[in-house]
């Protein structure tokens, strides 16, 4: 009776133990971190000397090591293929293993030989994504209860292992987005070409991590050579002077010759990588080409220690189409100075603003309460990535077609789709009309706590350009309601009377301080209106917020419109 209570007691301590871990490692969402805490917890769980996690990768077939719990010096980062080391012997079987190290067919620690150890495969939605092994010197040996507690704990590691990831793969994206609003600003605020590709690349270097970045322009006399003399990261620091590279060598070379993107995720076995003297090799290069017109400026190349995925390609050629518009336009203002082209930059601008940056803003501010609130409810989380999908896709949509729209006339031997070049929030109102556009576009960025009303029972289909400047409008109020009112409800409401059209925004926030300047957005939404020969004006609301009213000259549209999306 004696062995048996002790034995309950035990298994009690132990329970109690695997609960803690588990609390600890479900309040930790950034991955390393976190793998850190599931290798610690695993050996804490069951009292063993020491162990290591790591996770699958199928392109390869093997298990690399990302997390170590007292093991030897360079066991961090470690691959593992199928039948090698005790990680190797788990992916070969599948199952959990429970032997002397030694037994098995292919050692990498000899000096570990007569540990026990425990192989637990970590698995989500009947998958393989990762492994832990915990091992211990003689005379410890491991109960069956022991190997029981750890396939227990396996289970809540995948949990929060594919939660870790998901939010992991969000901060990437909202990083990138970050990385393009940043650049944006950086055209508004810079007049020399030098200085915007300088603060660009330091940028991109800053923000997105990698380690290498270069941002060549081709010659403007002798265009066969890329000059390279804008750098950032560790080329930055290590490489003094100018290089001029032929566009017949290297993988920018290769990126500006095909007019299209190079991504290669393995230098050592691409031939035409150029490894600049004394500066070591990398895994991954990427080189965008800036492009205007059809015609190639220069390139976008950036290299690091970690392999280059879609989103890394998609983000950086936004990048390169804003920095190929920005220089091209910088460089006609400095040939001529006319007013024309201070105007065009002036257009860029106010687009930018206009079409994206409520987008990003939106997302910024959902991002803010992402770790929180998956911290707390997890369905609740995956709701709000959902809707950070649903935005990311608009802005990205809307920054690419923007910039071929802004983008100087094509050789008339190259022609483009109508559909091409309209911004996807125009493109929706030729399907949709102006309610079912909004329909779309509002229910991403409108957020869950902020009670949506709308009202278009009065609203007859407008000519496009006229649907398209109430819709930015529209746009633009609802991005500052949902940043500055602080209300609770946000009416929008759009009429069509005998000789003009209205738009209405209202919320019942905090309504506008006495001292309000009107700023950049509101002035756009004048302009807007003024140009269609109509009038925007803000204002309070009875009893209390804010309202927008946006009035235009009727021009009904010929032919029907679709339904609402």
């Amino acid at each position: 009776m004696t062995v048996l209570a002790a034995d309950v007691q035990g298994q009690s301590r132990q329970l109690g133990l695997l609960w803690r871990v588990v609390e600890d490692i479900s309040s930790e969402l950034a991955l390393e971190p976190l793998l850190t805490r599931i290798v610690a917890g695993a050996c804490q769980l069951i009292g063993a000397d020491d162990g290591t996690i790591g996770l699958y990768e199928a392109e390869h077939d093997w298990i690399r090591t990302v997390a170590v719990y007292r093991m030897p010096e360079g066991e961090l980062g470690a691959t593992m293929p199928r039948g090698v080391g005790l990680a190797g012997h788990v992916l070969a079987s599948g199952r959990t293993a429970l032997l002397r190290y030694g037994d098995l067919d292919s050692m990498t620690l000899p000096e570990l030989a007569d540990n026990q150890v425990v192989g637990i495969p970590i698995r989500w939605s009947g998958r393989l994504i990762g492994f832990f092994g915990i091992g211990a010197a003689p005379p410890r040996r491991f109960k069956r209860e022991d190997v029981a507690a750890l396939e227990l704990f396996a289970r809540h590691a995948a949990i929060a292992i594919t939660n870790a990831r998901r939010y992991q793969s969000e901060r990437r994206r909202t990083d990138r987005f970050r990385l393009i609003a940043h650049v944006a600003g950086i055209i508004q605020a810079e007049a020399d070409v030098d200085a915007l590709l300088q603060r660009s690349a330091d940028a991109i270097h800053e923000l997105l991590g990698f380690e290498n970045v270069d941002i060549p322009l081709l010659d403007e006399k002798q265009r066969d050579v890329l000059v390279i003399r804008i750098r950032g990261g560790d080329y930055k620091r290590q490489i003094r002077g100018e290089d001029r590279v032929p566009i017949t060598r290297g993988i920018m070379g290769a990126a500006v010759r095909e007019q299209r993107s190079q991504l290669v995720n393995d230098v050592a076995a691409d031939p035409r990588y150029i490894t600049p003297p004394g500066m070591c090799l990398p895994l991954a290069e990427l080189a965008v080409p800036l492009l205007v017109g059809g015609e190639v400026i220069g390139v976008l190349n950036v290299e690091g220690s970690q392999r280059f995925d879609e989103l890394d390609l998609s983000s950086l050629e936004i990048i390169a189409d804003i920095l190929a518009v920005a220089v091209h336009n910088l460089r006609l203002a400095t040939a001529s100075r006319d007013n024309a082209i201070l105007r065009e930059r002036q257009h860029l601008g106010r687009e930018l603003h206009d079409n994206v940056t409520q987008v990003l803003s939106a997302i910024g501010l959902l991002t803010q309460t992402l770790s929180a609130v998956w911290q707390r409810d997890a369905a609740e989380g995956q709701r709000r990535v959902e809707r950070l999908h649903e935005l990311a896709r608009t802005a990205h949509a809307e920054m690419r077609n923007l910039l071929r729209e802004l983008q100087p006339p094509e050789p008339p031997a190259v022609t483009r789709s109508r559909r091409g070049r309209a911004v996807i929030c125009v493109e929706q109102l030729r399907q949709y009309a102006l309610p079912g556009a909004l329909n779309q576009l509002l229910s991403a960025m409108v957020p869950e706590n902020l009670e949506l009303c709308m009202d278009f029972a009065q609203y007859e289909p407008q000519q496009i350009e006229t649907e398209a400047a109430l819709l930015r409008c529209c746009q633009e109020a609802v991005s500052n309601a949902v940043r500055h009112s602080r209300g609770k409800r946000l009416w929008i409401a759009a009429a069509v009377r005998d000789s003009y059209c209205e738009l209405t925004v209202a919320d019942d926030g905090g309504g506008i301080a006495p001292a309000h300047v009107p700023g950049m957005g509101f002035r756009s939404m004048r302009e807007r209106a003024a140009a269609l020969s109509g009038e925007a004006v803000i204002g309070a609301r009875v009893p209390r917020g804010t309202e927008v009213r946006v009035r235009l000259p009727r021009r009904d549209r010929t032919g029907s419109a679709g339904a609402s999306p």
